[in-house]
């Protein structure tokens, strides 16, 4: 009996933290100023697709967000590093410590608000990618148009951002990771950022690495691709000689590797 009261307290600990930390994040003035940033970039793209049709093509314009994923990238890489040195710049870690929370309590708290927060993101960016269909492309583009590949523009819209969030929580693992290990975050952040635009350059790297040792596709940058092998599944699946699913696995694989090392490193720092 305990041991269950113990299990039940410490989630119910756990589940204050979380609230705890989303009331914070809320009262943040950029939050707000760069969720309108987000949809006014959003509407941008959407214009120039509508004035500019072969340029932005209207369907890949879709699947894309209208280009809210990178800014999205961009904004939790900073809100990650941020949640975790603030903290210790501040001097507040040892006053949540003081009011009885374990340091395992404290992290997973700000995991799940990361989570939290990185989910309204991707909502509101889907939500605001419909809404503009509706408005500028109701007769031009359907939601149901076959996109190839057995999929429809909507389909394949909703998994590529499925792919892009579990992409997201690689990097946001990783940005944890360094939070932990560094006072700044400076570093946690240059890290994130380098690691996502790295993906994309070296990528022809991977690929020969891959097609010489098949093994090579195992490595985090690799997971990285999963948004574009959801974009184009025929070609990556060859390219990277990987099957999404594998992808998939992978990517969380490395998303608790990182998760779990960040974990020792927080538990046992001096405060």
């Amino acid at each position: 009996m305990s041991h269950g009261t113990g299990r039940i307290g410490g989630a119910y600990s756990v589940w204050t933290l979380v609230k705890q930390e989303l009331f914070k994040l809320t009262r943040k003035t950029s939050t707000w100023v760069s969720s309108f940033i987000l949809i006014g970039i959003q509407f941008l793209f959407a214009i120039l697709s509508r004035i500019y049709p072969t340029t932005f093509i209207p369907a890949n314009m879709f699947e894309s967000l209208y280009f809210a994923r990178p800014f999205i990238t961009f904004y939790m890489i900073a809100a990650t590093a941020t949640i975790i040195t603030m903290e210790f710049q501040y001097g507040t870690m040892k006053q949540v410590l003081y009011r009885r929370y374990s340091r395992g309590q404290i992290l997973v708290s700000k995991w799940l608000a990361i989570l939290v927060y990185s989910l309204y993101w991707y909502v509101i960016s889907t939500g605001v990618t419909l809404l503009l269909r509706a408005l500028l492309f109701r007769h031009s583009l359907s939601i149901h148009q076959n996109a190839g590949y057995g999929d429809t523009v909507f389909t394949r819209g909703l998994a590529i951002s499925a792919a892009s969030f579990v992409a997201l929580w690689i990097i946001l693992s990783l940005v944890f990771l360094l939070a932990n290990v560094f006072s700044n975050s400076v570093a946690a952040v240059s890290v994130g950022i380098i690691g996502y635009f790295g993906t994309f350059i070296v990528t022809q790297l991977l690929t020969m690495l891959i097609q010489k040792w098949d093994w090579a596709k195992w490595n985090p940058l690799t997971m990285m691709l999963y948004p574009s092998m959801m974009a184009r599944p025929g070609y990556y699946q060859t390219l990277l000689n990987m099957q999404s699913w594998q992808m998939l696995l992978g990517s969380v694989v490395y998303i608790a590797i990182f998760l779990s090392l960040g974990y020792n490193v927080f538990c046992r720092r001096n405060m």
